[in-house]
């Protein structure tokens, strides 16, 4: 169990402050020295420096340590740690004593201090999170903020999606909206955003009067600033506004195979049966309030105003009925069980004069956007957030809307990255769980590379596959993954999702992430993670995209064999195909590892496929496999298909 961070183990003082810090022992001597240093380690951490060599002869009391209090309103700069050491008289330092009898103290149980950067930075990796370390809830959903705001030079990274459950009309896996927010603490009172959001997806119902789903485009950008009026231990209170821009299409074509054609399909504003495109300036205002009820409990309330356009298409064939402006009030409510679990759930309603909703019919309406969700944080650095929402808007002017031509349930998903925050704690990998980190072929494992580490890796086959891939380990059990994808060769179009997912030379291009959720390093006896990832098949290809996702298993089974359980599925409009995967990687030697792998494809067992791999470790960042497989290919979709022949093929693997 790594050790629980102790509030006798020191006190955070300013890095502009005079430090008297520990330094490496002597060579031959018992004892540490110690030497007054005038500021701390530009890195903020501790600085490290050996003393001159003592006199022959000298004798030097042993160090005993004394911890400090914790700091308080300390001025700003990097934080650091200091020791102060005991007279030889006073009394050696142990750890706080539980109530009641216990058993003797013996020597494991004191303060041992580290006696080289490397043991203190061990020590520092091994603390676990504090409840403070975790950021607050800055919404509850997309529509309804809280009062809650990240700290100066804070900051927080977050991508997501909103989408029916279906695609309607545009078929495929649904309506999506996607969207990418900055949020930046510039001081502890103001915040910083900024956003991006794009949907091109047609509208989800058929429209009355119109011969086909009209195109629908929304393209949003802008900033958002919000002001702590009110900061107390109970009551916060901000003042949040936005400004963007927001492109309305509809019309015309918005996909790869018609893209640019003006008459593809009728609007929703007119009847000239071309593409009405107008590009608008929004805003919002809003007034957050959060009460901390309780410890676990959070209450937020937000009277606001969404500015939006209330017509479109003036000058394009005529003006038609669009949103509005809308006052509207909100409101929600969170509960924390645990400082990684929060679920909660909010209302908006909006009072008008304007309207968030329309029909099949076109004709507009106010509806109330409900949400209900959690946001389970892996560790203090990252987090994902699921919730349930009528909501389609994903910007802060936006976010009253509901979809359009049809409210109706969807999903909200999240995924929310805090960079400076810390990361969950646990020893290094050795070198055959970083050899593990790799991954299989088709067959994954649940493992990735340690904090920081970039990941790059070419492959092409005997029947003309080229795929690549780059990732990035944004924390010690998540790995982004930034480039996946290449082009499918030779693959038999015998079924529909080979017909649409891997026609010859289209391009593919794919984004996600592999998250490790139990390890042996923390106390599981196995490793256990899951893998997601989105991205689509380019022209001359179908344009068509689709959603892969897998559940990862490996046990190491001895320290030569270690074992792979990974169900996989797709979701697309085409078909949701899933598969088991079985794999083992054997440890021959120092330098090569044999990989048999399988995926039982369930929804049709006639592709069902098989790979064989003899990988070698050509040093501890290099590795290169040579395999033969019947898989379609090691790109996701490739992983549910048969090839119909066996291929050879090659990947480099490089890590750094």
């Amino acid at each position: 169990m790594p050790p629980v961070r102790p509030e006798w183990r020191g006190a955070l003082v300013a890095a502009s402050l005079p430090l008297l810090l520990p330094l490496l022992p002597l060579a031959g001597a018992a004892q540490t020295q110690w030497a007054r240093l005038s500021s701390a380690s530009p890195s903020g951490g501790p600085s490290w420096q050996p003393l001159p060599t003592a006199n022959p002869g000298s004798t030097t009391p042993e160090v005993q340590w004394q911890p400090l209090p914790e700091a308080t309103g300390v001025p700003g700069g990097a934080a650091s740690v200091i020791w102060e050491p005991l007279a030889p008289s006073e009394q050696s330092l142990l750890a706080p004593a539980p109530a009641g009898p216990t058993p003797a103290a013996s020597a494991t149980d004191r303060l041992q201090p580290p006696l080289s950067a490397a043991e203190a930075a061990d020590l520092l990796n091994g603390l676990e999170p504090l409840p403070a370390d975790y950021p607050p809830l800055l919404r509850l959903g997309p529509a309804v903020p809280t009062a809650n705001q990240l700290g100066e030079q804070q900051g927080q990274i977050s991508g997501f999606t909103l989408s029916p459950f279906s695609g309607g009309s545009a078929s495929g896996t649904g309506n999506q909206n996607y969207s990418l927010r900055i949020d930046a603490g510039l001081t502890d009172q103001l915040q910083l955003s900024g956003f991006y959001a794009n949907a091109d997806d047609p509208l989800y119902a058929p429209i009355s009067g119109r011969s086909s789903p009209p195109a629908n485009f929304w393209e949003s950008y802008g900033v958002a600033l919000q002001w702590q009026l009110l900061n107390t231990s109970a009551w916060k209170l901000g003042l949040a506004g936005s400004l963007e821009t927001w492109n309305v299409g509809s019309g015309g074509c918005d996909s790869f195979s018609c893209k640019g054609n003006d008459s593809a399909s009728p609007n929703i504003f007119n009847s000239s049966g071309s593409r009405v495109y107008t590009r608008n300036l929004v805003g919002s205002l809003a007034l957050p309030l959060t009460w901390q009820a309780a410890p676990q409990w959070q209450l937020s309330f937000s009277p606001g105003i969404s500015f939006l356009p209330a017509s479109q298409g003036a000058g394009q064939g005529g003006a038609g009925s669009f949103y509005g402006n809308n006052a509207f009030i909100s409101g929600g409510i969170s509960w924390q069980p645990s400082r990684q679990l929060s679920l909660f759930s909010s209302a908006l309603l909006p009072l008008g004069p304007g309207s968030n909703s329309f029909n099949a019919d076109l004709v507009y309406s106010r509806v109330p956007i409900v949400t209900a969700g959690l946001n389970w944080a892996l560790n203090p650095r990252i987090a994902l957030e699921g919730t349930l929402t009528n909501g389609w808007g994903a910007t802060p002017a936006t976010a009253l809307l509901a979809l359009p031509s049809s409210n109706r349930l969807g999903y909200f998903a999240r995924f929310a990255y805090t960079p400076a925050a810390p990361d969950t704690p646990q020893p290094q990998l050795s070198p055959r769980q970083r050899s593990l980190a790799s991954g299989g072929l088709t067959v994954n494992t649940a493992l990735v590379p340690p904090d920081g580490t970039t990941q790059l890796w070419a492959n092409a086959d005997s029947s003309g596959n080229v795929f690549g891939y780059a990732g990035y380990s944004i924390s010690n059990i998540l790995q982004l993954d930034l480039f996946k994808g290449g082009a499918f060769n030779n693959v038999p179009q015998s079924t529909a999702l080979a017909d649409t997912y891997a026609n010859d030379r289209a391009p593919q291009w794919r984004f996600g992430g592999k998250a490790v959720i139990l390890s042996p390093l923390r106390g599981f006896p196995i490793w256990v993670g899951g893998r997601i990832s989105l991205g689509r098949e380019y022209p001359p290809g179908s344009g068509q995209g689709y959603l892969f996702a897998e559940s990862i298993s490996t046990w190491e089974a001895s320290p030569s064999l270690a074992l792979q359980l990974n169900p996989k599925l797709a979701w697309s409009g085409v078909d949701t195909p899933w598969a088991i995967g079985l794999g083992a990687n054997i440890q021959l030697g120092r330098s090569f590892q044999l990989i048999p792998e399988a995926n039982l494809v369930g929804s049709d067992l006639s592709q069902s496929n098989a790979s064989l791999a003899l990988r070698w470790l050509a040093s501890k960042s290099v590795q290169f496999d040579v395999y033969v497989s019947n898989a379609a290919g090691l790109l996701d979709m490739g992983q549910l298909l048969d090839a119909g022949q066996a291929r050879l093929g090659g990947r480099l693997v490089v890590s750094f």
